[in-house]
């Protein structure tokens, strides 16, 4: 009889990277051979060039064009994580699998044709240092930045497909030089004995999929026909969802907060002691009419109650359209006398006083803020920046200016990955 899924998850702690004449871990140092990677990158011809780059905390350093960020991992043994992309379509989340902790392989990039309409790649910018650095998780993080250039003669779809390929393939090969490294720890993501005296809480777990610049894969596929999905949450932190969406700077998920999801590992932690985590439905945002809205948002919450939840956990991706999809799985679910809880963003104006949320429900009484995408900032004038000389408005990237929380990357993404929060006075 097969058993649950069980997987253990090897932590490399690495303090630094620098660049050396191989690659490996050296005394909790990530050497790269920089030479080589681009080599290894520039194997697909749709890639004209790429500037391999070091952006560390500290630094006075700003990166902008920024697309997908990756941790490090790959399978101990046989197997490959990003299936569909790097190996077969194997299930992924059970065995071992190493990582490389605080380390992310950021891609920054414009694309060879000029875009139109809402499905284009915004501008999205990390700084390294000062206060701005907290605007983004991935202005904490030891970052490897690919900065490619396109190769002009092929169009975005394609192009983007390249990206995508080369830094999960960099972020896998960087992991396999580490297989030999000390481990700092490991932690066990099991969740095959449930407790009957324990309240059962299920994570639903809302994907973008509109389109180019705006999909999320799972299994190497996009997800423009997915219906409501159980998933064992081993499967998301073991690859199995890989970021496509670049129409929003802030909110987005790239694929190392998949790998990482705060939800997902709080549950885990909580397993067995507080609550039995039951499991986790996958839904895609963004379906078009209201009866597909319907559709899928009734299926989810009879999956959620199939799983016999006591409550549910929401979180979403992308704007308005995508945040009626959650709401109304929320108030189906409530109304079924399942308990709810919504982690989302916020879209209050400037100034604070507009309407927070493109859409709600009454049911939905107990929503975390992550922070509002319309808050400005003063970004200040830095030494270097990496991925061009000025933003998608024109701008010289060096600052100063002042810039919308909606173009830092990542800042107020709503699986929790940020350090932003909004408090009621």
């Amino acid at each position: 009889m097969r058993q649950p899924l069980r997987l253990d998850v090897h932590t490399v702690e690495i303090d630094q990277i620098r660049f050396g004449d191989h690659t490996g871990v050296d005394d909790g140092a990530l050497v790269v051979d920089r030479d080589a990677l681009a080599a290894l990158i520039l194997e697909d011809p749709r890639i004209a060039g790429v500037d391999v780059r070091i952006a560390q905390p500290g630094d006075d350093i700003r990166i902008i064009g920024c697309l997908d960020a990756v941790e490090p991992r790959c399978k101990v043994g046989d197997g490959s994580v990003f299936p569909g992309f790097l190996g077969g379509m194997e299930t992924v989340g059970e065995g071992e699998t190493l990582r490389l902790g605080g380390v992310a392989v950021l891609a920054s990039s414009r694309y060879p044709q000029p875009f139109s309409g809402l499905l284009q790649a915004r501008e999205a910018v990390v700084d390294m240092r000062g206060p701005t650095a907290n605007l983004s998780p991935f202005g904490r993080t030891l970052n490897l930045v690919l900065a490619y250039t396109p190769n002009p003669d092929i169009d975005n779809e394609d192009y983007d497909d390249a990206i995508r390929r080369s830094n999960l393939r960099v972020a896998e090969h960087l992991a396999t030089q580490a297989l030999d490294a000390p481990r700092a720890s490991t932690t066990t993501f099991d969740i095959s004995e449930q407790d009957p005296d324990l309240p059962n809480v299920v994570y639903f777990y809302q994907l973008q999929g509109q389109g180019p610049m705006a999909d999320t894969y799972l299994y190497g596929r996009v997800i423009h026909n997915l219906v409501p999905t159980v998933m064992h949450p081993n499967e998301a932190l073991d690859g199995a969802i890989v970021c496509g969406v670049y129409v929003y700077g802030c909110y987005k998920n790239v694929t190392y907060l998949h790998q990482n999801n705060p939800i997902i590992w709080e549950l885990q932690r909580r397993h067995g002691k507080e609550l039995n985590f039951a499991g986790v439905v996958i839904n895609r945002g963004h379906n078009y009419t209201q009866e597909d809205k319907e559709r899928s948002s009734r299926w989810a919450a009879k999956l959620i109650e199939f799983l016999e939840a006591d409550g549910a956990v929401f979180t979403a991706e992308g704007g308005g359209n995508s945040a009626i999809d959650m709401m109304l799985a929320v108030q189906y679910l409530e109304q079924a006398g399942v308990e709810t809880a919504v982690v989302s963003s916020e879209a209050a104006g400037e100034d604070g006083y507009d309407f927070p949320l493109f859409y709600t429900v009454p049911e939905a009484d107990a929503i975390v803020s992550v922070g509002s995408e319309d808050e400005v900032f003063d970004m200040p004038e830095v030494a270097e920046v990496i991925g061009g000389d000025t933003l998608l408005d024109g701008q010289p990237a060096a600052g100063p200016y002042r810039l919308k929380m909606y173009f830092q990357f990542c800042g107020t993404q709503q699986v929790g990955g940020n350090v932003l929060v909004g408090r009621v006075h």
